[in-house]
């Protein structure tokens, strides 16, 4: 094996696009997931790369079975936890806690590149998700 390939190297150039779900509150989205169970044989994280384009957001949900952890790596938005609004940078970070809400805005002119990270699930399905429209219509 080359020092290029490794069974558990993963690049984003690499990495399939998931395109935004309106639906599920991701709105004009690019989302890459690097590190799953599914491509490295991951049990307990998930890491992945979004890039969300001036005006696009991701509207509030939870994950139930897992923490994360979003970073800036360039542009600036507004990230949401709980009830509270916080505004990121580049080389800015957020926890966010287990089946807390949290959501993600990019209301400047400029590309957002975030970089995130569940800790505890090894896919989107094993962490959970639900947003909370769904919550409140279940709730009536």
């Amino acid at each position: 094996m080359s020092v290029d390939e490794h069974p558990y190297k993963v690049s984003v150039r690499e990495t399939e696009s998931s395109p935004g779900i309106p639906e599920r509150g991701w709105l004009n989205m690019d989302v890459r997931w690097l590190i799953t169970k599914d491509n490295v044989g991951a049990s307990k994280t998930v890491f992945g790369v979004t890039y969300f384009p001036p005006g696009s957001k991701h509207e509030l949900h939870r994950h139930p079975n897992a923490e994360e952890v979003e970073y800036l790596v360039s542009g600036s938005g507004i990230a949401y936890v709980d009830d509270d609004a916080v505004v990121l940078g580049p080389g800015e970070a957020v926890f966010v806690p287990q089946n807390a809400y949290h959501g993600f805005e990019n209301n400047s002119d400029s590309e957002v590149v975030m970089a995130w990270y569940y800790a505890g699930a090894a896919s989107l399905e094993d962490a959970g998700f639900v947003t909370r429209r769904e919550d409140e219509e279940a709730s009536g």
